[in-house]
């Protein structure tokens, strides 16, 4: 009889194991696919601007624009990778180097999306250190599933 319970009992904790380290998995928050629009400005009096585009396949690409108090503007783009894991907003840019940003995030309409910077480069962001939203500006775009995530 004990024969039989070992061979139970390992199969059970194996499927355990799987189904919590499957958890853990980088999954796509599908709300989060499309075309946003954001803007934050920072105690100095720097406006930025963005829009950004995120991909069925966990690319993205951000178009920036920052305006200083004085006028003068620079705009510059990135992209990279993003992913949900662990219930946070990841981002990493390319090439990735170092580790990604990780948000909080929720949905306070409908068509727009409120986050909340939890840590930055590996190190943890003191709470509401930086909260932004983004706004829906056109459904998801064509899916590019050249690369994956």
């Amino acid at each position: 009889m004990k024969l039989l319970v070992l061979p139970f009992l390992a199969i059970a904790l194996l499927g355990c194991t799987a189904f919590t380290a499957g958890n853990q998995r980088p999954t796509l928050d599908v709300k989060l696919i499309g075309v946003w629009t954001g803007e934050y400005l920072e105690e100095g009096g720097t406006l930025k601007r963005w829009t950004q585009t995120r991909n069925a396949d966990g690319t993205y690409t951000i178009e920036f624009s920052f305006t200083e108090k004085d006028d003068t503007a620079q705009s510059f783009s990135e992209s990279g990778r993003w992913w949900i894991k662990d219930g946070l907003f990841h981002e990493i840019a390319s090439p990735e180097k170092g580790h990604p940003d990780k948000y909080r995030y929720s949905f306070k309409k409908k068509d727009c999306v409120s986050f909340i910077l939890v840590e930055s480069e590996g190190f943890a962001e003191e709470e509401d250190s930086y909260v932004f939203s983004e706004c829906l500006e056109a459904d998801s775009p064509p899916a590019n599933f050249g690369k994956s995530i």
